[in-house]
């Protein structure tokens, strides 16, 4: 597949409402993580760690609900409306979720400090997949990209070849 046509298909891929919706997935996979693990914290919190305690609430009260708030907005809003055309509530999520370690950089996270590795990770690993996903797609869909920097995995994330021959169109050839 030549550089020129793999750089099409990933634009085709990460505008498409498939891979949409596959972040999506991720990121909706992420906010059970984070509430099975503050679950756990709350069934089995510590007594004496009262910072901890007050960073579980913020994520209760204000991080996990503005959260939920980006997930509402695509799963209300921003596909349907990019079926119609309008991108603008897509890449506003997708940019937010880029930005959301930024976003949680004001919210204390000790409490993650007392669950388990095992827990935790299910937030974690879907959260970092959905992050990059975002990214591919506010960066798409903004026209963002520098020169060649689609084609760099070490940006995107591993890229299956066979997988982008779906996005040919008729008439086209890999």
């Amino acid at each position: 597949m030549t550089p020129e046509l793999k750089k099409k298909l990933l634009e085709r891929m990460f505008s498409s409402e498939e891979y949409i919706r596959e972040m999506r997935d991720a990121y909706a996979k992420a906010l059970s993580g984070a509430d099975e693990s503050l679950e756990w914290f709350e069934k089995n919190q510590p007594t004496t760690d009262d910072r901890a305690l007050r960073s579980a609430e913020a994520w209760k009260n204000r991080a996990l609900p503005n959260m939920r708030h980006l997930l509402e907005t695509l799963d209300r809003t921003g596909i349907a409306a990019y079926r119609e055309g309008d991108s603008g509530y897509v890449r506003t999520v997708a940019n937010n979720i880029m930005a959301l370690d930024r976003d949680l950089d004001n919210v204390d996270d000790k409490w993650w400090d007392y669950v388990p590795q095992e827990i935790a990770f299910k937030y974690g690993k879907h959260l970092t997949k959905a992050k990059r996903m975002a990214s591919n797609i506010a960066w798409t869909l903004g026209e963002a990209w520098n020169d060649d920097e689609i084609l760099r995995e070490r940006i995107t994330g591993p890229i299956d070849e066979q997988e982008l021959l779906k996005y040919l169109k008729p008439g086209e050839r890999p």
